[in-house]
């Protein structure tokens, strides 16, 4: 990525703010992630959207059925990290630009990163089922989870990526009684000042009518 950045600009940092601000950033969920990922699966999240099995063979590389997926990964942050982290879970690698999908399969191979896929397309044309949905300096909350409904995706939890603790709550507000039961999780990034934290959301049961309020926070170091 140092090598790289200054050609194609894949993440805004200096290169010396590479490592702090992006790697050590993304490893810092790795803890919430790992949990999550061992969560049983319920039967909502266990089996894909209808009409998820009529898409193409790109698309079934997405059915992991336990793993993650890394929408809008970009230069590999948080799912490359992470997957190095975290040997034993399955990370689908989502990005739509085909000079970021180059970069994230060079490094899936150089890195020797066989519990890594990445799929060249946008969220709205993958099918498959998900433990964990995770982004990072994608989109707000709101939008996110639209286009997440929107998609064929099954998904039991979501962790977002986010940063300052008063813009979370805005987003949480913002999403109403999808917010019910969040996780907030404070991250502790070595090197870097400004708070940073991990927002969790679960699909909730059907049958449950959860109404917005209830939202608990932990501290991640």
């Amino acid at each position: 990525l140092g090598r790289w950045n200054p050609r194609f600009g894949f993440v805004k940092a200096a290169p010396d703010e590479l490592v702090p601000r992006h790697v050590l950033d993304s490893l810092a969920g790795a803890a919430t992630v790992a949990r999550l990922c061992e969560e049983p699966l319920d039967a909502a999240a266990s089996s894909p959207a209808p009409g998820a099995a009529s898409r193409g063979a790109d698309r079934d590389t997405a059915r992991s059925g336990g793993g993650v997926l890394d929408v809008g990964s970009g230069a590999g942050f948080p799912g490359i990290p992470l997957a190095i982290a975290l040997p034993s879970v399955r990370f689908t690698l989502l990005e739509r630009s085909a000079k970021k999908c180059a970069f994230l399969d060079n490094c899936r191979a150089l890195l020797g990163l066989d519990n890594v896929a990445v799929l060249a397309s946008d969220l709205s044309s993958v099918s498959g089922t998900f433990a964990v949905v995770t982004f990072r300096a994608f989109a707000p909350l709101e939008r996110f989870l639209a286009d997440l409904a929107r998609s064929r995706v099954a998904w039991r939890s979501v962790a977002a990526y986010k940063g300052r603790r008063d813009r979370v709550d805005e987003e949480l507000a913002e999403i109403g009684p999808r917010a019910y039961g969040a996780e907030i999780v404070r991250l502790a990034v070595p090197f870097v000042d400004g708070e940073r934290h991990l927002v969790v959301l679960r699909a909730p049961p059907e049958a449950a009518g959860p109404s917005a309020g209830s939202t608990r926070s932990t501290a991640q170091s």
